[in-house]
């Protein structure tokens, strides 16, 4: 009608949306300067990269490394997404960065499992599928990725829990055996051939103590039990339900 309006109230509505990244240009300009005395030119120094000669930042690096080999986007693929944005970049020179990263990270990597393996009393070890690609195939072949676990806050440790990997084409013992070579002390894993070696007396640095996952054990009488609905699978699950309330109670102590 025209009249005056005043304020009574407000109704919000929100939604979720998404911003696909971004690439940016970072220009680094440094001038030149001569002295008119002594002719004597200085400049700043050449700012440092990630990769040597490389013009990737340490953002996009570590962005095609986690694309990689945690969300498992082959690098192929991942030019794809790039061009999308306008942004060629070859799946030779994103494979090459990736080779240069990995290069300037070893000593980081040295150093995990330095502190991880070497320098821990335990371990829990355990090794996972992978599909890996193939090139000239179309198809992928099985790797495997193993991972050797420290965490001591479950008997009173004062360490970070901290983790270390190792891929390998194949799941041989010798490669869990290549892995712990520095490592002595109690190994928690499951019933996996391929770890026999490293409890065997024979193992150069001597044998490893076995610890056995009750996680795996407890697994196959629940699905006896899920299947049949037997009593005597029953009655293996409550015992163990028994032993891990034992556990709850002395968890975090020394």
């Amino acid at each position: 009608c025209g009249g005056g309006l005043r304020r009574i109230g407000e109704d919000v509505t929100e939604s979720l949306d998404y911003v696909p990244g971004r690439f940016k240009v970072v220009r680094h300009v440094r001038e030149a300067f001569a002295c008119r005395a002594c002719e004597q030119v200085v400049q700043a120094p050449a700012p440092h990269h990630a990769v040597p000669r490389g013009r990737a930042g340490p953002g996009l690096l570590a962005h095609i490394a986690v694309a990689k080999f945690d969300d498992h986007l082959p690098l192929y693929r991942q030019a794809e997404i790039y061009a999308r944005d306008g942004v060629d970049l070859a799946t030779s020179t994103l494979s090459g960065w990736l080779g240069a990263t990995a290069a300037a990270v070893m000593p980081l990597v040295d150093l995990l499992r330095r502190g991880v393996i070497a320098g821990s009393d335990v371990l829990h070890g355990d090794d996972t599928p992978v599909p890996v690609l193939a090139p000239g195939t179309g198809k992928t072949t099985t790797g495997r990725l193993w991972t050797y676990v420290r965490d001591e806050r479950t008997h009173g440790g004062a360490r970070p829990p901290a983790a270390v990997f190792f891929a390998s084409p194949d799941r041989r013992g010798e490669r869990p055996l290549a892995h712990l070579a520095r490592f002595s002390g109690v190994l928690v894993a499951d019933g996996y051939a391929g770890f026999n070696g490293l409890y065997a007396g024979t193992r150069p640095g001597g044998a490893l103590t076995e610890a056995a996952c009750w996680a795996h054990v407890r697994r196959k009488f629940f699905d006896v039990h899920a299947a049949t609905g037997s009593t005597l699978a029953a009655e293996a699950l409550a015992r163990i339900g028994a032993l891990y309330g034992i556990e709850r109670g002395l968890h975090g102590k020394p």
